[in-house]
């Protein structure tokens, strides 16, 4: 039977489960979505691009569904088949770390943590207008970060290993680190990015496509905040070793999943950011600095130019038909 010392980590497994049930739900929702939004629209210029993001989609969600299902069927054996193994759930728990269906549900938590961060990484690098500087530094990071991550999972399969202690946890808490840091520079990158945007964007565009683009809505979403924010949890308890770290990696693991797909629903909506829309929004930004150029020319010679109406009209008409 399980100690008042067991039930911290106990409720954390159990909370953390809790949650990741939940939001799979979300998650099964999301693509269910964007997927049949996508599949069922008339086939369009970037309808590739589309498909690509849907296949990428599909691939996160076997993932995330692979996770799941076997953390579930350990908790059903540890609180209910094994119940009266010796010392209880938390004797289970500790005994079983490395079996074959806990390392298979870690493998493909680590397969789509690198593939989220290689989508915030492209995504960040499309923001930013194709600028290799600017992700130069986050690409080692991330090289880093998918050594580490397959090295974690590596060790965790030996015979005795756990995740929470060990030599797998000697490389599990530097890559987790390692991945939030970068979550972290990826996603104040993009935030930075789209601030900006919005600031210069609304003076270009209509209200209704500046906010299409740059609300705040967009750039939680774009940015992948959320799942930076539970990551910065999850370091934090599992260097110190705390059983709330459990509940952090059940919730920061479905964000892996959960962001880019929402990410992919406002792609499948025509709401989300692309090379077109960031070619497009700069190109609108450069024509009403040099209308407003001229305006101020024209002023100081006598004349007079309207032009915030020009300004809505083309931006309007460019944006309105473009498919992201």
């Amino acid at each position: 039977m399980s100690t008042v010392i067991d039930l911290p980590l106990e409720r954390s497994l159990y909370v953390g489960n809790f949650f990741r049930a939940i939001l799979y739900g979300i998650e099964l929702f999301t693509f269910a979505q964007a997927a049949h939004t996508i599949l069922t629209q008339p086939v369009k210029s970037d309808h590739r691009s589309q498909i690509f993001y849907v296949t990428y989609g599909a691939v996160l969600m076997m993932l995330v569904t692979i996770a799941v299902t076997t953390d579930g069927l350990w908790g059903e054996f540890m609180w209910i088949d094994d119940r009266n193994f010796p010392g209880g759930p938390l004797g289970y728990f500790s005994a079983t770390t490395s079996m074959w269906m806990n390392v298979f549900g870690s493998a493909a938590d680590a397969t789509a943590n690198i593939l989220v961060d290689g989508l915030l990484l492209y995504r960040c690098y499309m923001i930013w207008g194709s600028k290799l500087w600017i992700v130069a530094f986050p690409c080692l990071m991330y090289m880093a970060s998918s050594v580490l991550v397959i090295i974690t999972v590596v060790e965790s399969a030996l015979p005795g290993a756990s995740l929470l202690n060990g030599t797998a946890a000697n490389f599990g808490v530097p890559w987790v680190a390692l991945s939030v840091s970068l979550n972290v520079i990826l996603t104040s990158l993009i935030c930075s990015r789209l601030v900006i945007m919005r600031r210069r964007v609304r003076s270009a565009l209509t209200p209704e496509l500046g906010n299409m683009y740059t609300s705040i809505m967009a750039i939680l979403v774009e940015s992948a905040l959320p799942f930076s924010v539970v990551g910065l949890g999850l370091v934090v308890t599992y260097a110190k070793n705390s059983p709330t770290a459990d509940a952090f990696a059940y919730v920061w693991g479905m964000f892996c999943s959960l962001s880019p797909q929402m990410i992919i629903w406002r792609v499948a909506m025509g709401r989300g950011w692309s090379k077109e829309t960031v070619q497009q929004v700069s190109g609108e930004l450069v024509f009403a600095h040099t209308q407003d150029t001229e305006l101020e020319m024209n002023q100081g010679t006598g004349l007079t130019m309207t032009t915030s109406s020009l300004h809505g009209k083309n931006s309007s008409r460019s944006l309105s038909g473009m498919v992201v």
